[in-house]
């Protein structure tokens, strides 16, 4: 099943995007009747804040950004890079936050995929 989405909580709620982003940030511009439909639909969908969503606003992301330069298949199997990937996501998961992992072919790509992030 697909995570739901503020577009899925305004379909519900008879409201638009805009509206639903206020009510659930705690913004003007909505009644207080709004607001707590809103929530108790987000409640009801299992709706939680998205990071990567966040981080497209502007706002904090909440997320750390991992580039790999490895080949991608061997990744998966072996057990130091996997080690290392539980453990930065243990602590990240302590504070709340998460990881952003990208493997990529070459430094060239990696120093892009630092630059774009």
């Amino acid at each position: 099943m697909k995570r739901p989405t503020i577009a899925d909580i305004a379909r519900r709620a008879g409201v638009s995007k805009v509206a639903v982003s206020y009510a659930l940030n705690g913004q003007p511009g909505v009644s207080e009747r709004t607001r707590a439909s809103v929530r108790r639909i987000a409640a009801e969908l299992g709706w939680h804040p998205s990071s990567a969503a966040r981080a497209l606003t502007g706002s904090r992301a909440g997320a750390v950004g991992l580039a790999m330069c490895r080949p991608a298949r061997p990744v998966g199997v072996e057990s130091f890079l996997m080690e290392l990937i539980s453990g930065i996501e243990a602590v990240l998961a302590e504070r709340d936050h998460a990881l952003m992992l990208q493997i990529v072919p070459d430094h060239d790509r990696e120093a892009e995929v630092y630059h774009r992030w």
